[in-house]
């Protein structure tokens, strides 16, 4: 975590992750959880080791939303108990990249910025996680967050999600990266998904309850379908293939989601009229 604090990243989203490590220069590199060199070339090789380790968390997130601020659900299963059950956060930010920075950043004025959080569904302190088991154990949390369309291009914003202790080495027990997705219409595009390589297209939308899934995805490459609800919950889970026709007893709105085995996420927002 690359924690700024200048200008008009002076936000309680950092402000907060400040008091968390108890840090007051800018910028303050962290590697999960501990102090890193501030020199990016150093990076790769600290990324490679902790990927290594085996995680035993899980992270999910869906947005319904459009450009000026919707709900972020995000859903964390635990493998099997943390070594710190009482310790756990998640925390969510909209990051924007690609902004020019200008006079309010001096001496970074006119330089293209990273990375900037511009909105926290859970707050900047996070939400706590009270993992009792048995496991695996899924904790279901949500938060709305606002967007000014005026100053945040949507085609720039990401979702950043990330699970961490808060005591100890405060070491992070996942992250979740993706964009921020156009959830207003959950109309499919397959233009823009072809840039991806995976697709994922949900029909008709809305439905009364029967509807077809439909994926693509690179030769080679094997993909799982999840179906949540607003809650979280997996209600239809099957392999990635041809066409699928499902069935959804509630209406509602609903949450389609293609992993493939390269590390690519498609969601889709379906809703269900009675």
């Amino acid at each position: 975590m690359y924690i700024f604090y200048n200008g008009p990243a002076a936000n309680s989203f950092n402000s907060g992750r400040f008091k968390f490590y108890s840090v007051d220069a800018t910028p303050t590199v962290k590697m999960d959880g501990l102090k890193a060199s501030s020199t990016p070339s150093t990076y790769p090789d600290a990324i490679d080791e902790r990927l290594k380790v085996p995680s035993y968390t899980e992270i999910n997130v869906n947005i319904v939303g459009n450009v000026s601020g919707g709900t972020a659900y995000i859903s964390v299963k635990a493998e099997q108990e943390p070594s710190e059950t009482d310790s756990i956060r998640v925390w969510c930010a909209i990051i924007e990249d690609k902004e020019t920075a200008d006079s309010d950043w001096g001496g970074y004025s006119g330089m293209e910025m990273m990375w900037i959080p511009v909105s926290f569904p859970l707050g900047k302190d996070g939400r706590f996680l009270n993992f009792t088991g048995p496991y695996p154990q899924t904790i279901n949390v949500s938060g709305e967050y606002k967007l000014k369309p005026s100053e945040h291009t949507f085609e720039n914003l990401r979702v950043v999600t990330f699970v961490q202790y808060t005591g100890g080495t405060k070491e992070c027990l996942n992250a979740h990266y993706m964009d921020l997705p156009d959830t207003a219409t959950g109309i499919y595009d397959p233009e823009a998904e072809a840039m991806t390589g995976a697709g994922l297209s949900v029909w008709p939308n809305p439905c009364t309850g029967d509807m077809n899934i439909e994926c693509s995805i690179p030769e080679g490459i094997s993909g799982t379908v999840r179906v949540y609800d607003v809650s979280g919950r997996i209600v239809e889970s099957f392999a990635a293939g041809e066409a699928t026709c499902i069935r959804l007893e509630e209406d509602g709105v609903y949450f389609v989601t293609l992993n493939t085995s390269d590390g690519e996420v498609v969601r889709r927002m379906l809703t269900v009229l009675k």
